[in-house]
């Protein structure tokens, strides 16, 4: 018996083995198949609570516009109108826009916080940009609220809130090559499209400067190409939308009018200005990846900075990307601040202060606790005012709204809509060939 025991207990112990090898190559396989998460990906106890804070905060500012109908808005694209229309056998339309447009507004923050700290690595630098973007001043919350729910831009301000997810997996897909994370940043991208015209602006400058700052930490061709492959699809998936005839009618609109005036204004300060910047990047920020949150945050400043002023800021209708330029300043003292903490606890350069060094880790703390204070004091006190701006306003939205590109679709004929739809038949067809090459 002793014997025979011998001789199974190996045999056992080879099958436990097999058994945890086929679970670990299951699991790979499984990873393969999704977008790689970073451990800074897992979500904790107290980043939980941090999140569920950030979400109610803002469920409470923008509390008062609920059980509102819509009363300003127009669409020049279709993701708002079908999701109202989704909803409109327990909604109206009008109070299905107003819903919907809430809805987006909220996620906004979360989906910026979790776009800075994968940019940052920093769950601090997350949440500090994710409340100062809540903050109910000046162009932050406030100047989303007046374009989006009391202005007619809601489906720009809605398409806001898939531009950070989107970079984020760009970010992967550019880092990593994973085909997972391509090919939903290239959706994603669309779904920007079939949103707001404006919005896929802003999302391709996000994506612009993210992409250059890749580039400047190594292998920038092939970033670039993957970058462009991102592009292309995102072309090919919005076809049947924005066909080649729908495109030219659209650049000859007046919001294409708009995009042409922005350029123009601006391109006699680009000329100077982008070599400037661009030498200035590579000079400083090249193969420095603990530079690159820096880098992104401070060049979307400056670019939606100038583009705000290219488009012509003019009280009180603000240019259309100023709430960009709010999102980047957010987003860079957010970064800034928690280099400033990162300083205060670990700088040598400190030892000659010595009361400052020797309480170092409490002064750090004691600034963040005082910066959150703030943070706070400043929701609660100017939060009010959104409570009076929500019950001043004048309703009565009685029909559906349609400007602008759906005047230009029904300009386009059904040979045309054939042929947009064909190239993104094409473009799906070649993901699913890619994809079963691939093996994915």
């Amino acid at each position: 018996m002793t014997e025979e025991n011998e001789i199974k207990q190996p045999a056992e112990k080879e099958t436990l083995v097999r058994k945890q090898e086929k679970r670990i190559r299951r699991f790979q396989l499984l990873r393969k198949r999704f977008p790689e998460l970073s451990p800074q990906w897992w979500v904790g106890v107290g980043e939980l609570l941090g999140i569920v804070a950030l979400f109610l905060t803002n469920i409470w500012l923008l509390y008062p516009f609920f059980g509102q109908e819509d009363k300003t808005n127009v669409f020049s694209a279709p993701v708002i109108p079908v999701l109202a229309d989704l909803t409109e056998n327990f909604l109206p339309f009008t109070y299905g826009v107003r819903l919907w447009l809430l809805v987006f507004l909220i996620i906004f923050p979360l989906s910026f916080y979790f776009f800075v700290r994968e940019i940052s690595g920093r769950k601090l630098a997350g949440f500090l940009a994710g409340f100062i973007v809540s903050l109910p001043v000046s162009i932050f919350l406030p100047l989303r609220i007046n374009l989006g729910l009391l202005g007619e831009d809601g489906a720009h301000i809605a398409s806001l809130t898939f531009i950070p997810l989107i970079c984020l997996l760009l970010l992967r897909f550019l880092r990593q090559g994973n085909f997972w994370a391509g090919l939903f940043s290239a959706l994603g991208t669309t779904i920007v499209a079939l949103a707001s015209p404006i919005g896929v602006i802003v999302l391709f400058i996000f994506m612009g400067v993210i992409t250059f700052s890749e580039m400047l930490l190594g292998r920038g061709r092939l970033k670039l190409i993957r970058f462009l492959t991102v592009f292309v699809l995102a072309v090919g998936f919005s076809a049947f939308w924005y066909n080649p005839k729908f495109v030219i009618l659209t650049i000859n609109s007046p919001q294409g009018q708009l995009v042409r005036e922005t350029f123009f204004n601006l391109f006699p300060v680009s000329f100077f200005l982008l070599p400037i910047l661009g030498v200035f990047g590579f000079l400083l920020f090249e193969n420095r990846p603990q530079l690159q949150p820096v880098f992104i945050a401070f060049f979307l400043t400056i670019g939606f900075g100038v583009f705000s002023l290219g488009a012509g800021v003019a009280y009180p209708i603000p240019s259309r990307f100023l709430p960009a330029f709010g999102i980047s300043l957010a987003f860079l003292l957010g970064i800034l601040i928690v280099g400033l903490v990162d300083f205060i606890r670990a700088s040598p350069k400190l030892k000659r202060f010595k009361i400052i060094f020797l309480y170092r880790r409490l002064v750090a703390f004691g600034l963040i606790g005082m910066l959150f204070a703030l943070i706070v004091l400043i929701i609660g006190f100017f939060g009010r005012n959104l409570w009076e701006l929500a019950h001043t306003q004048v309703l009565g939205l009685t029909a559906d709204q349609t400007v602008g590109i759906w005047d230009i679709k029904e300009k386009t004929t059904r040979l045309e809509n054939i042929i947009g739809y064909t190239i993104t038949g094409l473009t799906a067809l070649g993901v699913a060939i890619l994809r079963a090459r691939l093996g994915m």
